[in-house]
């Protein structure tokens, strides 16, 4: 193919978004096919068996950074399709297993390369999107794929194991990413990134890949196994401590470094800054409440998995309708009007969760609080992206990509992690005076009341945003 072929926007977009498609659903799809693989590869225990999700995230997760200043060193193109590459031969791997063992690291390989495929693929999707309204349409349909993506893993993992075999949850995956590996090879030009531009100061800091992905992956792993572990064990302060120590390492060598991974100069783009706060914070809630209304539905209301998951349909719709409407309204009242009306309205869904009883209706108290909340996310995600790519230079594009989507699974991990906590703490008093599904909704509530809180804090936080009415910088992007 010519060098000289142009990036074709309706293409980029087509594989781009159907790229991170796989890549959200891939973390909600195996949920409800957890038993089925647990009889079949004879999982040692459930804490074993949560590695199945763990090990996915936490190499999402911690390898983001470097996956995204890759993008921008070695060519988006490249290192979008080596991530793909990866992803598909891991997840025919994974459907292959024979035992738990093999089934862990294959996920592991997954979240490797969806951490390499997903900043290079938003990377790719700002870089060519420089007509401003096709921009703010891309970027509107990216941020509904969360919802959407998110709730098709949850019903897709329970068709495919109810229909097939839990190994197609899997195996589902190769014959997209085939077709997707194949168009971005013959209709996508190379872009040789800047180790092929000539530029200067274009090395890939490794130390620094390999400190701040070591303490990201420490951090998450020590989160994620706070679900059987108290946060007062000694491993898991040591594992806090760790982490702490390997991202203050991290921060010391990017200030010394002439080939920063994460330019630190970043952060002093306001906008960058506070809409990672809002991804950490808002992510948390969201993640959050997808958990302990999916426990919800089955532990309190007795209903099977994949009726659990097509409950959460009307959610993943308000946040791809809302989503649209964002790229309309943002040019108009700008993203901070957006974020803290989606946001507030966002919380309010969460609290009315509180509604939800031991013998609850779906339509009448669960069907508003996921509607409302879905909208309130929608509405948020456009602006809270485009604020965080919002006057980076060309250079570090990849960079920031990879950074919000750092924030988005770091937030998640943890507020699932922290809620469980408190639900579970709360479980365990409300047991002693009352039935355990009573005191199990005790817990719950005490859960969306705690997440309600932190997607408040995320709206409050979002009146630190400046002034970005239209589109970010495009004159440094491209």
């Amino acid at each position: 193919m010519s060098a000289t072929r142009t990036l074709r926007p309706g293409l980029v977009l087509g594989i781009t978004c159907t790229a991170q498609f796989l890549v959200i659903v891939d973390e909600t799809v195996v949920n409800v096919a957890l038993p089925s693989i647990s009889g079949d590869l004879h999982f040692a225990n459930p804490s074993a068996l949560a590695w199945v999700v763990g090990a996915y995230m936490v190499l999402f997760g911690g390898f983001l950074m470097l996956g995204g200043r890759g993008a921008d060193l070695f060519g988006r193109r490249n290192v979008f399709v080596t991530g793909l590459l990866l992803f598909v031969g891991s997840s025919l791997g994974a459907g292959l297993a024979d035992t738990s063992t093999q089934l862990i690291v294959a996920r592991a390989a997954q979240g490797l390369g969806a951490a390499l495929m997903s900043p290079a693929a938003l990377s790719l999707l700002v870089a060519t999107m420089t007509d401003p309204a096709r921009r703010r349409q891309a970027l509107g349909l990216w941020g509904g794929l969360s919802g959407i993506a998110g709730v098709s893993g949850v019903v897709l993992g329970g068709l495919l194991t109810e229909s097939v075999s839990w190994r197609w949850v899997f195996w589902v995956n190769v014959p997209i990413g085939i077709v997707l590996a194949a168009a971005t090879l013959t209709q996508l030009p190379r872009d040789p990134g800047l180790r092929g531009s000539g530029t200067s100061g274009t090395k890939l800091d490794w130390l620094g890949g390999v400190l701040i992905s070591g303490g990201l992956v420490l951090l998450l792993y020590t989160v994620i196994n706070t679900e059987h572990r108290s946060w007062g064990d000694s491993l898991t302060i040591g594992g806090l401590v760790g982490a702490a120590l390997l991202l203050l390492a991290f921060v010391l060598h990017e200030r010394r470094t002439a080939d920063p991974l994460l330019r630190l100069g970043i952060f002093r783009h306001r906008a960058v800054s506070v809409a990672n706060g809002l991804m950490l914070l808002a992510a948390a809630g969201l993640y959050g409440m997808f958990f302990f209304t999916t426990l919800y539905l089955q532990l309190v209301l007795g209903w099977e998995p994949l009726q659990a998951g097509l409950a959460f349909i009307p959610i993943g719709v308000s946040i791809a309708v809302l989503s649209g409407v964002a790229i309309q309204l943002m040019p108009r009242i700008g993203a901070r009007a957006l974020l803290v009306l989606g946001l507030t309205a966002a919380a309010g869904g969460q609290l009315l969760l509180l509604r939800t009883t031991t013998e609850g209706s779906y339509v009448g108290q669960m069907l508003p609080a996921l509607v409302l909340s879905g909208c309130g996310f929608g509405l948020s995600l456009v602006p809270v992206i485009n604020a965080a790519v919002s006057g980076l230079r060309r250079d570090e594009t990849g960079a920031g990509s990879g950074l919000i989507n750092v924030s988005q699974q770091a937030g998640g991990a943890i507020g699932v992690a922290v809620l469980a906590a408190v639900a579970t703490n709360q479980f365990e008093k409300s047991l002693a005076g009352s039935t355990p599904p009573a005191a199990m909704l005790d817990g719950f509530h005490t859960a969306f009341t705690v997440g309600a809180c932190l997607t408040l804090a995320a709206a409050l936080l979002a009146f630190a945003l400046p002034a970005l009415r239209k589109e970010v910088d495009l004159e440094a992007m491209v």
